[in-house]
């Protein structure tokens, strides 16, 4: 036959032709596989559970405890959500100042105090809010907050510096993130890992955030840290203690809520000068004349 297939003949002779070859299967797709990012995301989702699970115990085991034993455990970048949507909320309900001095001011010791640092793991992002009350506060994942009134308030560049470098450590020591996995609970974090805010669970992020006091072991921590980091940068590291007692005996300032949600653990001036070090070789200008509008 014309068309090459064999053939056959039945008990009669005549003939049979045989049937035709099966098409050929189609290639199947490659399979895509498991990426490395669906990997990456399956392991931090298995290790937030691990967390979420973790926080069955708080009743049992104590909820300090725990939650800075599950943080090493939470990424980075959940600190970083945690941040950029706190700090969003925040700013939604503040003016900020738009003075350029002043954000050059803020923004100059806080990248002199980063550099005397090095690496951090995440950047650092900082903005100066019109806001009489005397605090500064950082949010998870680098996002620095200075109130107008710590600048109006500060006698020295060391004293804001010395404010600044203890938020930084808040941050890179990841106090914040610790403290809201205490008060809230590890869903929030798995249901950032999942896209969602998260914001249903803590009803509204910035106020949790910025409301939480750190306990007075954090607090002796971001002292300690920050202290060293002044002494890097060249700085007189004494300008934080001497501004938090400045505050505390002063009875023209309302109790601040730096001293509210920073409460002294007890021994500040002792721990500076047990740091010895070289003397300061830089001398900050004083924020007195800054303003926050144009």
């Amino acid at each position: 036959m014309g068309d090459g297939r064999k053939s056959e003949t039945d008990s009669r002779g005549v003939s049979i032709a045989a049937a035709p070859p099966p098409p050929p299967r189609a290639a199947s797709a490659p399979s895509e596989g498991f990426s490395p990012k669906s990997h990456k995301l399956l392991i931090e989702i298995l290790l937030v559970v691990g967390v979420v699970l973790g926080f069955g115990a708080f009743a049992v085991y104590g909820g300090g405890a725990l939650s800075e034993a599950m943080t090493p455990l939470v990424p980075l970048s959940v600190d970083q959500k945690l941040g950029a949507l706190s700090s969003s909320q925040m700013q939604a309900g503040q003016k900020l100042c738009d003075d350029p001095a002043t954000i050059a001011y803020v923004r100059n010791i806080t990248d002199e105090l980063l550099a005397a640092h090095g690496k951090t793991p995440f950047p650092f992002e900082v903005v100066i809010v019109e806001d009489e009350q005397v605090n500064a506060f950082a949010l998870p994942g680098g996002y620095l907050t200075v109130n107008s009134g710590l600048l109006a308030t500060a006698e020295t560049g060391e004293e804001v510096a010395g404010v600044l470098g203890h938020e930084i450590y808040h941050a890179l020591l990841r106090h914040g993130t610790k403290r809201i996995l205490r008060e809230v609970g590890g869903s929030i974090v798995l249901s950032m890992l999942l896209g969602g805010t998260g914001l249903e669970d803590v009803g509204g992020l910035a106020k949790s955030l910025t409301g939480l006091s750190y306990d007075r072991a954090q607090e002796s921590e971001a002292d300690l840290r920050g202290d060293e980091l002044m002494q890097k940068a060249g700085l007189d590291p004494s300008g934080l203690a001497r501004f938090f007692e400045r505050l505390a005996k002063e009875s023209s300032v309302e109790v601040p809520a730096l001293l509210s949600t920073h409460p002294d653990p007890g021994d500040r001036a002792e721990i500076i000068a047990k740091l010895g070090g070289a003397p300061p070789t830089k001398k900050l200008s004083s924020p007195r004349e800054l303003k926050c509008r144009k």
